[in-house]
């Protein structure tokens, strides 16, 4: 969700929590209701006008959002052409792509992962040799596929996070 989006959802919740608040109070008369339908008598043109703002503003939430479009599958990446779907199993292959290439990494399992912003983020179940150095392998395969991920998608990995299940002992 673009910032300008959340700003106005978040502004429009709180204006919608005030006026329940403000029901609330004249609905208990804590504030007498004569008062307020005085003001509002009043002021007929300025509360006709505030109605219609509210009105075309909770449409606008609920109609023209891009959150309807499924993205959970991969990163959607948009221009005025049209859109790209980068999908997790494409990022996946990517990331698979540098650990078959280690000779240290016997085998390994990869999880594609987006946080609320869409961000990538890389999980890697790995199995590796007893003589591997298991610190400098792994922060080699973090930078490599950033690396890779970011010439090949354009899109910055938020993180490489690698858990080693297991170190299979050579014959």
């Amino acid at each position: 969700m673009k910032f300008v989006e959340k700003f106005s959802l978040i502004v429009f919740s709180i204006i919608v929590i005030l006026l329940s608040v403000f029901t609330v109070l004249v609905g208990t008369e804590v504030i007498p209701a004569e008062d307020i339908a005085e003001f509002l008598s009043e002021n007929i043109i300025a509360t006709i006008c505030v109605a219609i703002i509210f009105v075309l503003w909770s449409i606008a939430n609920i109609f023209f959002r891009n959150s309807g479009k499924d993205n959970s599958n991969g990163v959607l990446l948009e221009n005025e052409n049209g859109s790209l779907m980068i999908t997790r199993d494409s990022i996946c292959n990517l990331a698979d792509s540098i650990l078959r290439k280690n000779d240290d990494i016997k085998e390994a399992i990869v999880k594609i992962d987006f946080d609320f912003n869409k961000d990538i983020i890389v999980n890697i179940n790995a199995t590796v040799k007893d003589t591997t150095i298991i610190k400098e392998i792994s922060t080699k395969v973090q930078e490599d596929i950033k690396k890779l991920i970011k010439k090949a998608t354009d899109i910055d990995v938020r993180e490489v996070n690698i858990k080693i299940k297991n170190v299979d002992q050579e014959k």
